[in-house]
């Protein structure tokens, strides 16, 4: 390749090694793990410190009681997923495709049980601290769970089709279409483990700590 797209190439210029570009797709998973752990750790301090405070006795305010079987629901379908995608990502071939739909149909199942869940709690969000970093923290985990399996699904979609037409195709980075499919799988499942791990922190503190 004689150009990139991150790099112009010269006669004064040495064009990016091959590696850089998958590399950095490694590395924007990590990153991206670092500041959904810094947004949800908002709504950690948040619980704690209304917790301990409870002003007035208004931690929790009339009966405030989530459902537990829906809590343990969703957070097993979120671990299950990231498990079997993570798992399925060191693979190659079809177990990979495999894994990717099956984690985007257990993560998208998951999303969809949170908002039935709303549907039948006994509280509102005004209902006292608990019930705020609740609402809070459950809706945004689950809204932002959309873009991780968006990203998934892209891995899917990118899998499907050269499964389809059967070749790898020429890009415009000093590297080959393959080695970024395969980069761009590990980064994603690895993003996905670590969010899950931060739903099962989320289920802990809001159903079992309390």
């Amino acid at each position: 390749m004689e150009a990139s797209a991150s790099a112009p190439v010269g006669g004064s210029i040495q064009p990016e090694p091959p590696e850089w570009q998958p590399r950095a797709i490694w590395m924007s998973g990590r990153l991206l793990c670092g500041v959904v752990a810094f947004f949800f750790v908002a709504f950690v301090f948040g619980f704690f410190y209304l917790k301990s405070l409870d002003l007035n006795h208004s931690w929790k305010i009339g009966n405030v009681t989530p459902d537990g079987g829906l809590g343990i629901a969703i957070a097993t379908m979120y671990v299950a997923s990231a498990v079997i995608y993570r798992l399925s990502a060191r693979r190659q071939g079809s177990d990979t495709l495999a894994g990717g739909v099956i984690a985007v149909i257990l993560g998208v199942t998951a999303v969809v049980l949170q908002f039935v869940e709303y549907t039948v709690l006994n509280f509102g969000a005004t209902q006292g601290g608990y019930a705020a970093v609740f609402f809070g923290f459950t809706s945004t985990y689950a809204i932002v769970a959309v873009a991780g399996l968006f990203w998934i699904q892209t891995q899917v979609s990118t899998m499907i089709r050269v499964r389809r037409g059967g070749a790898m195709r020429e890009i415009e980075v000093p590297t080959s279409e393959s080695a970024m499919v395969l980069a761009g799988i590990e980064s994603s499942s690895f993003y996905w483990a670590f969010y899950a791990a931060i739903g099962v922190v989320a289920y802990v503190l809001l159903y079992l700590v309390r």
